[in-house]
């Protein structure tokens, strides 16, 4: 059922006022439920610009909220940068602000373990890296056929 405007209903109803009044002398026993209809509309009317009026209001004040909350979020980080400046960047006192201190990574150790290959002459690499001289290859694996 598709929804009717106020502005449609509130047409309507002038309109089957006005008929009705009209014809009065033919209508006579709708008389109670032409004033109330009329009641009811002028009701209807004051509760729409009572409705567009806090409409209104809430878009001010959601303007206002974000108002807020932009210069307070501006205001907080002005704040952490001073907190950070005078403790220092790695402090762990920022913990106390919820500031998350700079930490250094851990430093990896310089023992590298050797790789295991696959590929053909992985012996020399390896041989190398241990200070002493390749290992001689064989002619089946590597180089053309004699």
């Amino acid at each position: 059922m598709p929804r009717t405007s106020f502005a449609d209903i509130a047409t309507d109803w002038e309109r089957l006022l006005v008929t009705v009044a009209n014809n009065k002398d033919d209508l006579q026993i709708l008389e109670p439920y032409r004033a109330q209809l009329e009641v009811e509309l002028a009701g209807a009317r004051a509760a729409s610009i009572q409705q567009a009026a806090a409409q209104s209001e809430a878009q001010q004040a959601t303007r206002d909220l974000e108002g807020f909350l932009t210069r307070g979020k501006d205001l907080a980080d002005r704040m952490r940068t001073g907190i950070v400046s005078k403790y220092g960047r790695r402090s762990e006192k920022l913990a106390e602000f919820r500031i998350k201190p700079f930490r250094s990574r851990k430093k990896a150790s310089n023992v590298k373990a050797p790789k295991a290959s696959t590929e053909k002459g992985s012996n020399e690499v390896l041989s190398k890296q241990d200070g002493e001289k390749p290992a001689p290859q064989d002619s089946t694996t590597t180089g053309p056929s004699q």
